[in-house]
């Protein structure tokens, strides 16, 4: 069973030992969006699309992985969900508070064309 956008959401969240809520805290605080935990529940459940011009970016930067991490396949683990995902290293490091918002506009259409040529 591979991995959806929500679901590898939730794992990350719950690999950094982070709550909805203190994610959500940091989305708002750190970049101005505002969600409900419903919201972020709906996302984690496939329910709900995320805004990859804002919100996936914002996604990223909490969880400090590129964007491409999330649209990577993986198989579940077999271990239990509390076990964090070994780290990996990514060709792109990029400070997102540092990016104007074409800038971040322009990364994420990079990351999706590179994602699109990969498969």
């Amino acid at each position: 069973m591979t991995f959806s956008l929500g679901k590898r959401l939730k794992a990350t969240r719950e690999a950094l030992g982070l709550t909805q809520e203190q994610v959500l805290e940091q989305l708002e605080l750190r970049y101005g969006i505002t969600l409900s935990q419903q919201a972020i529940s709906c996302i984690e459940h496939g329910k709900r699309k995320v805004d990859a011009e804002r919100e996936l970016p914002a996604f990223a930067a909490v969880y400090s992985k590129p964007i491409d991490y999330f649209y990577e396949t993986l198989e579940l683990p077999a271990a239990s969900p509390a076990t964090p995902a070994p780290k990996r290293r990514s060709a792109v490091t990029v400070d997102m508070e540092a990016l104007t918002h074409r800038g971040k506009l322009e990364l994420a259409v990079e990351l999706i064309q590179n994602v699109l040529q990969q498969t």
